[in-house]
């Protein structure tokens, strides 16, 4: 059994490893029944599953488990580990991981609302954008969590630099990332 002092916390969460683990299911099943019941397809509707899918303008883009966009899920990751680890310096590892996954999901409920996929497939000088597969949402979240172990096991300014690389890599291998999409979707024509 995990045990936690819950008076520096201010928050008494679950402390047994079965209950986290359950939590953790629990917010996977939730995503996914949430993106299905917006009409997302579990995998890609092209015919083909893969693991790995390095063409933003392929009909599989956003639908196989990774792309290119990974590698910002990675990022988003390390700045989860940021903030909660501010916002909540005495919690437990396993409860950030829990924040951490509760966060990525959220935010894929979020970018797969007809909404959010008009405003990232209509921004000028980027791919087409129709929505993740539930494949690719449960892709994007292991890469958070990725991301949230990553930053927390590096140090600060070696996290900064990977988050740097990555941005880079994304940039120069398909014209986007945090910072060239934020100025698209500002209207600066890139």
């Amino acid at each position: 059994m995990i045990h936690h002092d819950r008076s520096r916390s201010g928050f008494a969460g679950p402390t047994s490893l079965p209950v986290q683990v359950a939590i953790g299911l629990a917010i996977l099943t939730a995503m996914a029944a949430w993106l299905g019941w917006m009409g997302r397809p579990l995998t890609c509707t092209c015919g083909t599953l893969a693991l790995w899918d390095g063409d933003p303008y392929s009909p599989g883009a956003s639908q196989q488990f990774a792309d290119w966009y990974s590698a910002l899920h990675v990022m988003f990751g390390m700045g989860l580990a940021v903030f909660i680890g501010r916002m909540a310096p005495h919690w437990p590892l396993s409860w950030m991981v829990l924040a951490t996954l509760a966060s990525s999901a959220i935010w894929e409920a979020m970018e797969n609302t007809p909404v959010i996929i008009a405003l990232f497939g209509n921004a000028p000088g980027t791919p087409s954008y129709e929505g993740d597969s539930i494949l690719n949402a449960f892709g994007d979240t292991l890469f958070v969590a990725v991301g949230f172990l990553l930053a927390r096991g590096l140090p600060a300014p070696l996290a900064l630099i990977t988050a740097l690389a990555l941005e880079g890599a994304v940039a120069f291998a398909i014209n986007d990332g945090f910072i060239l999409g934020s100025l698209r979707l500002l209207g600066v024509s890139i």
